[in-house]
This record gives structure tokens, sequence and C-alpha cells, in this order.
């Protein structure tokens, strides 16, 4: 059997026997950020987005409402798949940028088939 002793002698050392690490300037820091439009009318964005909305093949939007106050959407009525109140949603942020917020108020209406 062999044992190994290891030894350790370990000097005392202070933060006077330590160099200084140099200091390194400070590095400039760029900040991108996202700079949003000018606020478009209410009465403006509203027609743009009416027209939008209704214009799109995948969206049957004519039982839907839209209003703009302050720059945020409002939609009203009733569609009739939960998949519609997405696509809206997300037509309306998509293609308007300056657009505070979209409200949801709309209603998802199904008729009960006879499949069972």
């Amino acid at each position: 059997m062999v044992l190994a002793v290891l030894s350790c002698s370990a000097a005392p050392v202070s933060a006077h026997d330590e160099p200084t690490p140099a200091v390194d300037p400070l590095q400039t820091i760029v900040v991108h950020g996202k700079r949003y439009p000018d606020s478009v009318p209410d009465k403006e964005l509203s027609r743009e987005v009416r027209t939008a909305v209704h214009d799109d093949p995948f969206f049957y939007g004519e039982h839907v409402t839209i209003t703009v106050t302050n720059g945020i959407v409002h939609l009203e009525g009733f569609v009739l798949d939960y998949g519609d109140v997405k696509d809206v949603l997300r037509l309306i942020i998509r293609k308007f940028p300056h657009v505070k917020r979209g409200v949801n108020e709309l209603e998802v209406v199904r008729e009960d088939s006879d499949d069972g």
C-alpha cells in the first residue's frame, strides 16, 4: 500500500502584493430602439382598418363593427370561428403599426350541426 502525502505550503498574501489590473475605458453602448410612427387621426385609421378587414379574402367581416378611439381599435359583433378572432387581430397589428391596441369584443357564434 502506497500513501501519498500532499503538502501545500501557503504563504500569506496581502492585497498589496497583487498587481491591480488595468482599468478598461468605458465601452460605448449602442441601444437600438423601435421608433413608433406618428399617430394617425382616429377617423383616418378607422377607415383604413375597416377597408383592410373587409377586403381580406379570408375574413368574413360583414358582422363586425370597427371603431377607433385614441388609436385603440375596438372590434364588436360576431364571427363564426375562434380562428377569425385571431386572424383579424393579427391583420390589424401587422398592417397598422400605429395602432396602440386592439380590443376584442367579438362573439363567436356557431350553428349546431346535425352530425351529432
